[in-house]
């Protein structure tokens, strides 16, 4: 007998609507560990961050991965333009993707990678020249997914600390090189 953790998790990736902002930022939140008995809190900064879906949306795509059976949010991600005042990374009319984030119980699924892929299609259609993303230099997994699509690593652009310690990791995909993500 297999647990609901191990049963197979039928979703669809769309933009989320407005009336589930709030439900989105609570996923961001949780989705970044916050929501583990022990867990490091967040400042207050980046908690207004993590909860404010609706500027996030503003900033570009605010894209949601929902349960296919019951509509659950379960994974989101921010794609935005490069004039979105919360870019960090982004030069040249770069998109940039921030905070995807994935429920603990939901992850490895391939929700995070469909995700990711939906905001390399949709940046490409912006017309973006490429999307560059962060994340924190202990994340491995991420990092992995990261390669496995065809970003590239640019250490000459870890510059901001990341809140556990070194740089935050910087990836870049030249949307210009053509095809879609393998």
């Amino acid at each position: 007998m297999s647990s609901p953790a191990q049963t197979a998790l039928s979703f669809a990736v769309r933009t989320a609507r407005e009336d589930e902002h709030e439900t989105v930022g609570e996923v961001t939140y949780l989705g970044f560990g916050h929501g583990e008995p022990g867990a490091r809190q967040p400042g207050e900064a980046r908690l207004r961050l993590l909860r404010d879906a609706a500027a996030r949306a503003e900033g570009g795509d605010l894209l949601v991965a929902a349960n296919a059976s019951d509509g659950r949010i379960v994974g989101t991600a921010s794609l935005l333009r490069a004039d979105s005042a919360l870019i960090r990374q982004s030069r040249d009319d770069e998109a940039e993707l921030r905070l995807l984030a994935v429920l603990p119980e939901a992850r490895r699924r391939g929700i995070g990678e469909a995700l990711l892929r939906e905001s390399l299609e949709r940046a490409r259609a912006w017309g973006s020249p490429a999307l560059v993303l962060d994340t924190g230099p202990w994340n491995e997994r991420s990092q992995r997914l990261y390669r496995k699509l065809g970003f590239e690593r640019l250490p000459e652009r870890e510059t901001l600390p990341a809140s556990n310690g070194g740089n935050l990791a910087v990836y870049r995909y030249d949307l210009r090189a053509g095809g879609a993500a393998t």
